[in-house]
């Protein structure tokens, strides 16, 4: 949800039917969106194609054509094409030439963009096909690189496709054309383009281009009006296999992989029968032995009469594609049912598996399962399936629900280890997240789920747990296949940056003019400014890169460099502003791009009376209204912003891609903001390589809303958003938080720390006294937050980031609390030790600390022991390591121990006597 979403909401709270059997109940601050006043200027006029021909008039025109089944209409680029329910007033007085004949004019190396517009007179079209001829000049081919985007293109696999379109009866499809121009091409260039409905004949319309002046910069990409940026839907950009940082190339021997941090040995049927960790109990190092995540190997099992089905593996076959990735295959045989087993293992910890189940002939099975045994270490903790996350409990059953729950995946593990399992299909698609989830839900796999019959059962057995995730009774067909896919994330993905987790220090805030933006940041000890939409310098939501706020956006971007800040832009999928100037054009590709929903039907949190005016005049129908941002200061004051939501993994990614390169290339952004996105792993992944490659050491920070709710659909976003965790640097984890649960629950759902990152916190602020548990803060700037600068100066004070963290979950921490409502975390230097304390109690409560001298390599006689002032966190205190402390309600404290100084008299040497 956007992060903007706090400006119009009231809070409401509400109990979320926290299913956790083994903590206390707790209310979740759920933020209800208060209805949005659609009433605001969207500042988009209507163009000379907006205005609708009546039916005489359609009827008129058509009369000059006597006989044809449908019409196609050539069209500038400056005019798209917006009615697709009617002919705009303009084509009533084309000619039979002019509907077979488009003239354009190119730049050399342009881009160039054209539409023609095609109107289903008498009936609809079906298996609509379009082919394009190369365009030659002087008959010698000149320009080959011509495409259709409705027709053809390349997907976010980087695969290319073609597909046939269907148009309705009265209506219009805009088809969109583009012309990669030669950068020395010059004079008319000539082409064919054949548009053929099934069944009906074939319409032939000339293109003719004349292709004149000086190189275009950029191939057009630099201005928003030329459409040229319509060629990004078919980027390859950063499709390759290189590794990204901070990891190192995958290795592979045999049938033992390694990745940063961890190993996987393979067992003869291609599963995990092993996998180890090497990173410390705070994911601060990497250390020369390792841990077992699995307690045994991992099995899939055919039951047939009580019985399980013996297989024999074949040999497996690798293929390595290194640096990156490697893959494996083999087939397990057994008299009745052959399994398919198709592997992927990449750099990051992800491990991909297709399971493909033949039967040799119709067989009846009890059941179809995945066993995965984790070890007692590394079972510790658990979210995902109806269950927040915290200790994992003694047993736990889940049933597949899609419709009510955003639930295929599970987390177990501990701070060093553990595993996400993902469940999928050949049916899988990506949902929708947040509040939108009920327009698009996941897809129950067919395999795991079905038909209700499958769910999952994680029992403990020898004090670890195992995880049996079954699929029930069923007639395996001959002739048929049956899918059984899952993902495995190995967790932690990477070592904790210190110097992210306490020298990135952000100014965020929601106020609609930057004017004082670079100051307040630089005063208050900020290092990274993050420029969110709704702002006079980049207004429209996820779209940063429009003519008219581009000046003015790289502007303070240079600004901020000259005055030592970095500055990051706002910049995710889900939703885009409708004030795009593709949206029409991407509107066009049959819900490829923009989601297809209710339309002016639809009723949302932000819509609950209906969608904006606008967009009913103009989208009508096959849409998701989305955010709303309204401007009550700045240039674009009394203005609105719409925006519709996107398809996941359409070429919506691919365009997304190609913007973030734009934008490191042409006004040096430090780094993106995402919230709530819709990626895919491989295009996160991708958008890492953008970000390495041209702005080193550039950050993507992401926000989460919390989706553990009726609206979004009970689920844990750390669950939702993993495998985009390796490329993520920060999380920024509150927006509708409680923050008043368990550690166990702080551990896993906010800190980010089992994973390899750390978060910072929202909602009111946060709780500062138990997010330097975590060793976290809040922004500076944000609505109601207080203000972080002063624990910012206590730790540069204190040298924090040289300091090695011990977790109060690390049992080798040399302090702990003898009271189990507060918890100790300690940051060790050579001769000082900070200890914070929390209470996690909604009481006062009393505690000492317990401190292992030795292991702090200190005595209690050398050391001197303080609560320092620190504004608005504590008041100065002067105590003994061993007294009984007071922490209030949901407070705590920070307490130094240091190292005394000894003094040195020197010898004067000057001296008589």
């Amino acid at each position: 949800m956007k992060i903007g979403l706090i400006v119009f909401m009231i809070c409401a709270s509400i109990n979320a039917f926290c299913q956790n059997d083994d903590k206390k109940k707790h209310a979740i601050d759920v933020d209800a969106i208060r209805e949005t006043q659609l009433t605001g200027d969207v500042g988009l006029r209507p163009t000379i194609m907006s205005a609708p021909a009546s039916a005489q008039q359609v009827a008129q025109l058509l009369k000059k054509f006597p006989g044809k089944r449908y019409l196609t209409f050539p069209e500038t680029r400056q005019n798209s094409i917006r009615l697709l329910d009617s002919l705009p007033k303009p084509w009533l007085s084309r000619t039979a030439a002019e509907l077979s004949n488009f003239n354009g004019s190119a730049q050399p190396g342009e881009y160039y963009v054209f539409q023609i517009g095609v109107y289903a007179a008498a009936q609809q079209l079906d298996g609509l096909t379009v082919d394009i001829a190369p365009l030659s000049n002087a008959g010698k081919v000149g320009i080959t690189d011509v495409t259709c985007f409705n027709t053809q293109g390349v997907d976010i696999a980087g695969k290319s496709y073609k597909k046939s379109l269907t148009v309705k009866s009265k209506n219009v499809l805009p088809l969109w054309f583009g012309i990669m121009v030669p950068e020395n091409a010059a004079g008319l260039y000539k082409g064919l383009v054949h548009i053929k409905p099934h069944g009906l004949p074939a319409t032939t319309v000339n293109i003719n281009i004349t292709v004149k002046g000086n190189k275009i910069e950029n191939h057009g990409f630099n201005k928003d009006d030329k459409l040229s940026r319509l060629a990004w839907l078919n980027s390859k950009i950063a499709l390759d296999n290189d590794v990204t940082q901070p990891y190192k190339q995958l290795g592979r021997k045999n049938d033992e992989i390694s990745v940063l941090g961890r190993t996987i040995k393979l067992s003869a049927e291609g599963l995990p029968q092993d996998i180890q960790t090497y990173f410390d109990k705070n994911n601060q190092r990497l250390l020369p032995t390792s841990e077992p995540i699995l307690a045994n190997k991992m099995r899939f099992v055919v039951e047939q009469r009580g019985k399980q089905l013996q297989f024999s593996p074949a040999a497996i076959s690798f293929t390595d594609d290194l640096p990156g990735a490697t893959r494996w295959t083999t087939l397990l045989k057994s008299a009745d049912v052959n399994i398919a087993v198709h592997g992927t293992a990449e750099f990051d910890g992800y491990l991909g598996y297709q399971l493909v189940v033949t039967p040799l002939k119709d067989i009846m099975v009890d059941d179809i399962r995945l066993e995965m045994p984790m070890s007692p270490q590394k079972s510790t903790y658990m979210m995902g399936l109806d269950k927040e996350g915290g200790f994992r409990p003694e047993k736990w059953n889940w049933k597949w629900d899609v419709l009510n729950k955003d639930q295929d995946e599970v987390w177990m593990g501990d701070v060093n280890g553990g595993l996400k399992i993902k469940f999928k299909g050949a049916n899988y698609k990506r949902q929708l997240v947040n509040i939108y989830y009920s327009f698009g839900p996941l897809n129950e796999p067919e395999s795991w789920g079905n038909g209700k019959k499958g769910g999952i059962d994680i029992n403990t057995e020898n004090k670890g747990a195992v995880l049996k995730a079954y699929s029930g009774s069923r007639l395996l067909r001959r002739g048929q296949t049956y899918h059984f896919n899952f993902d495995l994330l190995i967790t932690p993905f990477k070592l904790i940056n210190k110097s992210i987790q306490f020298g990135d220090r952000y100014y965020h805030t929601d106020i609609d003019t930057t004017k004082n933006f670079i100051k307040t940041a630089s005063e208050h000890g900020a290092n990274i400014i993050n420029i969110h939409h709704k702002k006079d310098i980049y207004p429209f939501l996820d779209y940063p890169f429009m003519d008219e706020n581009l000046p003015d956006l790289k502007a303070f971007i240079d600004s901020s460099h000259v005055h030592g800040l970095k500055s990051k832009v706002y910049y995710t999928t889900r939703e885009l502003s409708v004030n795009a100037k593709e949206i029409w054009a991407m509107r066009s590709l049959n819900n490829e791009i923009i989601f297809p929903g209710p339309g002016i039907n639809t009723r949302t949190l932000v819509n609950p009376k209906g969608v904006h005016p606008w967009l009913a005049a103009n989208f009508k129908e096959n849409f998701i209204p989305g955010w709303v941002a309204t401007f009550t200061h700045g240039k674009y004051k009394g203005r609105q912003d719409l925006a519709v939501l996107t398809t996941p993994d359409s070429r919506m990614n691919n365009f997304y891609l190609e913007g973030l390169d734009w934008m490191c290339k042409n006004i040096a952004i430090d780094g993106i903001y995402m919230d709530d996105l819709a990626l895919d792993r491989e295009t996160m992944k991708r958008a890492r390589k953008i970000l390495d490659r041209e702005r080193p050491g550039a950050r993507i920070d992401m926000h989460t809303w919390n989706h553990y709710n009726e609206y979004g659909k009970f689920a844990s976003s750390l669950n939702v958003y993993m495998d985009m965790l390796p490329y993520i640097d920060q999380l920024w984890i509150g927006e509708a938080r409680n923050y008043d649960t368990p550690a166990d629950y702080w551990l896993i759902e906010i800190s980010g720390i089992p994973f390899g990152l750390t978060s910072q916190m929202l909602n009111k602020g946060g709780n500062v006294w138990r997010g330097m548990n975590y060793g976290i803060t809040d922004r500076l700037g944000w609505f109601r937050s207080k203000t972080p600068e002063y624990l910012w100066l206590f730790w540069d004070e204190h040298n924090i980031e040289k300091k090695e963290m011990i977790g109060f979950w690390d049992k080798s921490n040399p302090v702990r609390s003898n009271n189990p409502e507060v918890e100790a975390t300690i940051f060790k230097g050579r001769d000082e030790v900070l200890i914070s304390v929390a209470n996690y109690s909604d009481k006062d409560q009393k505690f000492q600390l317990n401190i292992n001298w030795k292991a702090l390599n200190l005595t209690p006689d050398e050391v001197t022991v303080e609560m320092p002032e620190i504004t608005e966190f504590q008041e100065k205190k002067s105590i003994k390591w061993n007294d009984e402390i007071k922490a209030d309600a949901a407070k705590g404290y920070i307490i130094v121990i240091k190292k005394k100084v000894v003094k040195v008299i020197p010898l004067d040497t000057n001296r008589h006597g």
